[in-house]
């Protein structure tokens, strides 16, 4: 499993954990499942619950009871997610997620917020800015506002994440609108990908990780966080 532990600040950090595979797993590596001796003091589990499926608030409680196993300090909000003019919902749950980060760096003196973003997520959003004539993609390091991003599993595959929880019995919250198509992430992750990796590549995703790395320096990255 090959976790970017370098790009890690040594001081206090959030982990933004969603409830899904990618950032439990995340928890899990950054806390060695709640074995790390300073565990309690340098990490805390933030969790929005954008209350937009009827499922959100027992993904809140599935993160909130984790912390408690892995012996972390847990900060959660139920936000309401307005739209603003010209706002799509997406953004709008963006800009509230944001807003609940920028407030738990100051109220717990946080150095940085560590996602769960891998290799898939680098390919797939490598992939939908290629028609935006964009070469802007998900960084192990960025900045939004006054929130500093860091993300140590860029180089871990999401099966990978999976089987690491698997192995030592730990479950996880599917979001099924992850398999609806019509949504152009979902497009690419299930359609494109499998497609590509079948009939051009059978690297592909490592590839485009790799290429992301390279073009990295001639361009900046607001991705979004989880």
């Amino acid at each position: 499993m090959k976790i970017n532990r370098r790009i890690l600040p040594s001081g206090k950090i959030g982990i933004a954990v969603s409830g899904g595979s990618d950032s439990v797993a995340l928890a899990f590596l950054l806390t060695k499942g709640g074995k790390k001796k300073n565990a309690a003091e340098r990490f805390v589990i933030l969790h929005v619950d954008h209350g937009l499926r009827r499922e959100s608030k027992a993904e809140y409680r599935f993160v909130r009871d984790l912390a408690k196993r892995l012996g972390v300090k847990f900060a959660g909000t139920h936000a309401e997610v307005v739209q603003e003019k010209g706002e799509s919902l997406e953004m709008a749950a963006r800009r509230v997620r944001l807003a609940f980060f920028e407030k738990a760096m100051k109220r717990y003196g946080l150095d940085a917020i560590a996602t769960g973003h891998h290799a898939d997520d680098v390919a797939e959003t490598f992939l939908m800015r290629l028609k935006r004539v964009s070469l802007a993609n998900i960084r192990e390091k960025s900045t939004v506002g006054k929130i500093r991003f860091v993300r140590p599993l860029l180089d871990c595959r999401d099966a990978e994440l999976k089987d690491y929880l698997r192995k030592y019995g730990e479950t996880w919250c599917e979001d099924m609108s992850n398999d609806d198509t019509s949504i152009e992430r979902n497009r690419v992750r299930h359609v494109v990908i499998p497609f590509l990796t079948e009939n051009l590549d059978a690297n592909l995703v490592p590839h485009l990780r790799r290429l992301s790395t390279f073009l990295e320096g001639l361009t900046s990255s607001d991705c979004d966080d989880r």
